[in-house]
């Protein structure tokens, strides 16, 4: 599902090179503190200053809803009263480190950062790859259950915007959720056909710079869900949400804050 996606998006794929933008069964117990300190530390290498030195980071891995083992991080708090379950762009997910780690400093919000199947370190048979809440189902329960969420949101950019929908309006548990950049179209499905599915509680994040059909799209899907539509001035994904490399929240990756924490679309 996730690798197979490549018609709806290519225009947003060649702008993020361009920019430089590329890149219910629970949890899996690790085998010793030293694995778990081993993993979390080659996630840091990995994703260098993506990361940030501070950040209270944790690495894990879970069993998928249908199968497949998911690579997942931990910034912030080990509890917390929310959870922002984070799916990310094509480059994985350590490009959700700064906005995660600004969450968890400036409001205390756990996040969960997820590399979908065939990414990162993530592996899936074809089934639970075809699965929209394969990924998505077993981190919204570790987030109530094992980190003490009273509300989880899902939060997506660029092709994790789109799989965020899709999961969303797939039946995700969540109190929330959030699409910044994300295709108007993924592995052949039309994102503005699940607008009457989707939860009632959402922000849709979407700059000009991503073209103009895009961006009428995203206004559309808005519209159709009956949520905000965010505009952006310009950039795609996380380059809304926080600045590169001090990461700082912008004004867009505060709102996403706020929203996560209150539900508020202000």
């Amino acid at each position: 599902m996730r690798g197979s996606a490549q018609l709806a998006s290519v225009v947003v794929v060649v702008s993020l090179a361009l920019t430089g933008c590329s890149a219910q069964q629970g949890s899996e117990a690790p085998t010793s503190p030293a694995g778990e300190a081993d993993r979390t530390a080659a996630l840091r290498d990995r994703c260098l200053s993506a990361i940030p030195e501070d950040a209270d980071l944790e690495a894990f891995t879970y069993a998928g809803r249908t199968g497949g083992t998911i690579e997942a991080a931990r910034i912030g708090p080990a509890a917390s009263d929310t959870v922002a379950v984070l799916l990310p762009q094509i480059s994985g997910m350590c490009g959700w480190g700064r906005w995660a780690h600004a969450a968890a400093e400036t409001a205390g919000v756990t996040s969960l950062l997820v590399n979908p199947c065939t990414y990162g370190d993530s592996t899936c048979p074809e089934d639970a790859d075809g699965d929209p809440l394969n990924e998505v189902a077993p981190a919204v329960e570790l987030a109530r259950e094992q980190h003490g969420a009273d509300r989880v949101v899902l939060v997506g950019t660029s092709m994790g915007g789109s799989l965020t929908v899709i999961a969303a309006a797939a039946g995700a548990e969540v109190d929330g959720w959030v699409d910044v950049s994300g295709p108007s179209g993924w592995d052949g499905v039309d994102l503005a056909s699940l607008a009457a599915d989707l939860p009632p509680e959402g922000l849709v994040v979407m700059a000009p710079s991503d073209g103009e059909a895009e961006f009428s799209a995203a206004g559309g899907l808005a519209d159709a869900a009956g949520v905000p539509f965010v505009v952006g001035r310009s950039g795609h994904g996380w380059e809304l949400l926080t600045t590169v490399p001090g990461g700082r929240l912008t004004r867009i990756g505060t709102r996403v804050v706020d929203f996560a924490v209150t539900g508020s679309d202000a």
